[in-house]
């Protein structure tokens, strides 16, 4: 099976992201994986044309197509403290409060008729505290937990009963992982390796060096249609590395031919790299 792998559907009008959608979509590729999950996973997936069966969510080790349906929770549903008020703010805001203080703002779904897509609760010095994250279809997507306005902790549901797996955060990384086995990772990306293990032999595919890089196993093919040079007209480092790392996951490279040109002038091993179709 050949597989798209990609970080963010939050990426996805990036064109070598994109592209690499259009693999999905043309039928040269026969699934997208999702690195990081999203709430509106499966509205983003409909409107770029994805089947739900064709995506698979990393995080929660399942397909969009294993997502309940949901008409959402509607603003006004929306469970308040004692004396609560939700309101509607003139210039569209959204916010909970309680005797005239702020506690929570709240925002919608785009193009939807006041769905609820995540309520951000305050503590009394107004600094985040809490964030639950919902889905289209209503179901918890994550609880999201803050100490002095920092992200400590992420509980991801992803629309399940049960939690499927915790991120823990230091200094603004996440270096913990918990899956819902209990089992213990020392970082998100050694999480996603295991599930991307677990899930047999892949032809995965790759269009940006970002964190996808990081990600790759062995025997991945890493296609760049939009070019091989930075913003200052170099070679990716990351590029370089794939390049003349023989030992590197990466074992194809596809560009255009007046790239593979710009490949060779640079004086770079050219063993990897094949032409785009």
């Amino acid at each position: 099976m050949k597989v798209a792998l990609i970080n963010s559907f939050d990426e996805r009008n990036q064109q070598a992201v994109a592209w690499q959608i259009n693999q999905v979509l043309t039928g040269e590729l026969d699934e997208l994986w999702l690195a990081t999950p999203h709430e509106d996973a499966v509205q983003i997936a409909r409107d770029l044309g994805l089947e739900s069966h064709q995506v698979f969510d990393l995080c929660s080790q399942s397909y969009l197509a294993d997502q309940a349906d949901g008409e959402g929770v509607w603003f006004y549903d929306l469970k308040v403290p004692n004396q609560g008020q939700l309101v509607v703010n003139k210039d569209w805001t959204k916010s909970i409060s309680v005797a005239g203080h702020l506690v929570a703002d709240v925002r919608w779904f785009a193009n939807s008729n006041r769905l609820v897509q995540a309520v951000t609760w305050q503590n009394e010095g107004g600094q985040v505290d809490r964030k639950d994250i919902y889905q289209r279809n209503g179901r918890l997507f994550a609880k999201q937990y803050f100490s002095n306005g920092q992200l400590l902790q992420s509980d991801f549901y992803v629309g399940f009963d049960q939690m499927v797996c915790q991120d823990f955060y230091f200094q603004g990384m996440r270096n913990f992982v918990i899956d819902k086995n209990q089992r213990h990772y020392d970082s998100a990306e050694n999480y996603l390796k295991h599930v991307m293990e677990k899930q047999g032999r892949c032809d995965v595919h790759i269009s940006t060096v970002d964190r996808c890089l990081v990600l790759a196993p062995t025997g991945t093919t890493l296609a760049l249609p939009e070019g091989v040079l930075d913003d200052q007209g170099n070679v990716w480092p990351d590029l370089v590395m794939v390049l003349t790392n023989q030992n590197h996951a990466v074992s194809r490279v596809l560009v255009a031919e007046i790239d593979r040109e710009k490949l060779k002038k640079a004086g770079l091993p050219l063993d990897k790299v094949e032409l785009l179709a």
